[in-house]
């Protein structure tokens, strides 16, 4: 019984003394610098506005060490370094002498989270995770990098870039520029007040309430975007593609899926929906002005707006003027049948 104790207490002990959660901090006073460049070679990067002149990294490591030496080890092997060039604010964080080639984890790469360019990191045993939690001034622009892992802003005040081999991103309350590109996970973007280009090869995009433009793309997944004012381009050939309430024109197209999109209120612009992937399902006002001009090679064209008996309709095909005309809403499926219905 009392070895059992004193073993017990000598584990407890070592717990205590290896901190499964620990922290490199660096922080830069802002003079003349309106911009942050962030560069980690691992790790998510969660990036916020603060209350002070500052820009503040708080790097946290979170992992089951073998031991206190080990994650001293893995300590030493990364820097961070943050100095200001110009208007910038640069940020890197890096492993050194940790990294071995990716092969030498096969067949264990596989779901590993700390890899990047054919390399993993050898504390990626006990490493679990890296993050950057970052704050800057509420009016700052932002370039953020990461190899491995997410990326979230929310809340500034400025342009943003972001971009991730290997998470998703997530942009909520922006109101500048946004421009994502992700090659392994989802986009979000909420709230914004500019416009947005986002990209992604791997996942969903969803945007909601966006005041600007958007540009949406992706190959491995659906898009939803909802009560967007500006211009809405979408591209997936992964899934299908939801427009709710667009107050702007619409371009949109895929060959995984359908497209459903509704219109509040009159177009300003021309409207293009195509897809080889499913149907099509438009719902307008009762009294809205466009030409229409829908095709169906896959199914028929349904609408429960008056169409006149001199008006080019036919098997899969409706050219028509609703109420007078305006500009032109052009919808075109190969696999499905196409649905024009007003929602009163």
């Amino acid at each position: 019984m009392l070895r059992l104790l004193v073993a017990a207490l000598a584990f407890a002990s070592f717990l205590h003394a290896v901190d499964p959660e620990d922290h490199v901090r660096k922080s830069t006073p802002v003079t003349s610098a309106t911009r942050l460049v962030l560069n980690a070679d691992v790790g998510s990067i969660r990036l916020q506005p603060g209350i002070e002149r500052t820009v503040d990294v708080d790097v946290v490591f979170r992992g089951s060490p073998p031991s206190r030496a080990e994650f001293d080890r893995m300590r030493r092997d990364f820097t961070l370094d943050a100095t200001q060039q110009g208007s910038d604010i640069r940020v890197k964080g890096a492993f050194h002498k940790g990294w071995e080639p990716m092969l030498a984890f096969w067949p264990f790469f596989v779901g590993h989270k700390l890899c990047r360019n054919w390399e993993c990191l050898e504390y990626g045993s006990w490493l679990r995770e890296v993050e950057y939690r970052v704050t800057v001034p509420e009016r700052f622009n932002a370039d953020v990098e990461t190899s491995a892992g997410p990326i979230s802003v929310s809340n500034l005040k400025g342009q943003v870039s972001a971009r991730t081999s290997g998470g998703s991103l997530s942009f909520d309350g922006v109101e500048g520029v946004v421009n994502g590109q992700t090659s392994g996970g989802g986009v979000t973007v909420a709230g914004g007040k500019g416009n947005a280009v986002v990209h992604t090869s791997g996942g969903p995009i969803r945007i909601k309430e966006v005041a600007g433009d958007v540009d949406a793309s992706t190959s491995g997944g659906p898009i939803f975007i909802e009560r967007n004012l500006g211009r809405v381009r979408a591209r997936t050939s992964g899934g299908g593609i939801q427009i709710h309430e667009a107050t702007g024109g619409i371009d949109a197209s895929t060959s995984g899926g359908g497209v459903n999109a509704s219109l509040a209120g009159q177009p300003k612009e021309d409207c293009r929906l195509d897809t080889s992937g499913g149907s099509i399902n438009v719902s307008l006002s009762k009294d809205i002005h466009v030409d229409l001009d829908a095709s169906a090679s896959g199914g028929g064209v349904r609408t429960n707006f008056a169409v006149a008996g001199n008006d080019e309709r036919h098997q899969g095909k409706l050219r028509t003027r609703l109420n007078g005309g305006g500009p032109l809403l052009y919808l075109h499926t190969s696999g499905g049948g196409i649905s024009i219905q007003h929602t009163d």
